[in-house]
């Protein structure tokens, strides 16, 4: 008895992974001989995703643009800018700065 109910659900689970995994892949668009096992091992189930579900449905998403050299570019400029507004204000306040003013 208990062997058939662990039969049972070991079968459920087969099930259940093998239609998520041919899902999956048919809504990517990838093909292959794992789509063809994931197909078998979800059978019925999986006749239904093959017939209602369209090939590569999956919305494709560009990666935003990669703008780190301009960033690099740009903390470089305004470090520049500090180091250099601090030198500035370094020599002001000098001593020898305020020896030039008297």
């Amino acid at each position: 008895m208990e062997l058939g109910l662990l039969e049972a659900v070991a079968g459920a689970v087969l099930l259940t992974v093998a239609n998520a995994v041919y899902f999956d892949m048919k809504r990517k668009g990838q093909h292959g001989f794992r789509r063809l096992l994931a197909f078998w091992f979800g059978n019925p189930v999986t006749w239904a995703t093959f017939f209602l579900m369209r090939e590569g449905s999956l919305p494709q998403v560009e990666p935003p643009p990669d703008d780190e050299q301009s960033l690099l570019t740009e903390v470089r400029r305004d470090r520049a800018r500090r180091i250099a507004a601090g030198s500035e204000q370094a020599h002001e306040s000098s001593p020898e700065a305020d020896a030039e003013e008297k």
